[in-house]
């Protein structure tokens, strides 16, 4: 239940990212949505089972799932992170950290002892060797590097940015991080714990890690989705606001463009905001030009002003 929950998350942000996303712009956030959700997809048992048989049944699965996961992660803090963030998590440094994971916890994988045969839950029946918990342990020592610095990089954004939206974005995705961060010091502590003193060692973990997994997809995806979402609800807002000036301007212009024919620099193409400019301008130089009879009112010039104030407001 707590997989298809999270998976169900993971693929609703990828919906959002691709409807709401600006052209070109959160990528690497929508590749680690999608390989995050097929990672997750793959954690449902029955679906586990079915493509680990396609790979000879001996949990391979399971080793591409961490890796897939891990190359997620990276693509999410490239994409969160591309501007301010230390400097392990940018460029080549994230890249050395993420293969020194994958090859740790490939080679602990293949070091494991494994009897043959699916299992539905890997670390359950492999979590007394210490191969597996190196294996499990690798993972999640990679996903505090690397979601410590994203912590950072949230605060910094709660800090510094003057938008509303990527300060909520901020402050939703230092949760996700501070969950993310607790889950993994709850794993590594579970992995020790199952090394130690077994299986029974590892169950008083196992309540506060299906909890966390829960938080830490919830705040992770409210952080990554509400950015776009409140981004294009402030552009729609702000578009509605620009028509009506637009059509408001429009018979005062009609009325300069007569009085002065040749000023017309309005194209078809440009969008709603370019062509309120451009009608303010050329209703402007129509006043100014002594050589025809148009004159702005008061109200005219209040109605003006009013146009331009629109075009000047910030952003959400």
């Amino acid at each position: 239940m707590v997989e298809l929950t999270i998976s169900a998350l993971m693929w609703a942000l990828v919906v959002v990212l691709v409807v709401f996303r600006r052209a070109r712009k959160e990528r690497s956030v929508l590749y680690a949505a999608i390989t995050i959700a097929v990672t997750m997809m793959l954690n449902n048992d029955d679906l586990y089972v079915l493509v680990d048989g396609w790979f000879g049944a001996r949990d391979i699965v399971h080793l591409l799932s961490a890796i897939i996961l891990m190359v997620g992660v990276h693509f999410l803090a490239q994409g969160i992170s591309r501007a301010g963030a230390p400097r392990y998590l940018r460029g080549v440094p994230a890249l050395v950290v993420l293969w020194a994971a994958i090859v740790v916890t490939t080679v602990a994988f293949f070091l494991v002892p494994h009897r043959g045969g699916t299992s539905e839950s890997f670390m359950r029946e492999y979590g007394d060797y210490p191969a597996a918990a190196v294996y499990s342990c690798a993972q999640y020592v990679y996903f505090l590097i690397v979601f410590s610095a994203l912590l950072l990089t949230a605060v910094s954004t709660i800090r510094q940015s003057a938008l509303t939206r990527e300060r909520i974005a901020g402050a939703l995705l230092l949760i996700g991080s501070l969950c993310t961060m607790a889950l993994s010091v709850t794993v590594i502590g579970m992995s020790t714990a199952q090394l130690i003193g077994g299986l029974p060692a590892a169950e008083p973990w196992r309540p506060a890690y299906y909890g966390l997994q829960v938080s830490t997809f919830l705040f992770l995806t409210a952080g990554l989705a509400s950015a776009p979402i409140v981004r294009w609800v402030g552009q729609s807002r702000r578009e509605r606001h620009v028509r009506r000036y637009l059509d408001r301007i429009t018979p005062l212009w009609q009325e300069a463009i007569e009085a002065r024919a040749s000023l017309r620099l309005e194209t078809a193409e440009v969008d709603a905001t370019h062509r309120l400019h451009r009608r303010i301008v050329e209703i402007r130089d129509a006043a100014m030009d002594g050589r025809n009879q148009f004159a702005l009112t008061a109200d005219d010039r209040r109605l003006l002003a009013e146009a331009e104030d629109r075009l000047g407001a910030g952003a959400v």
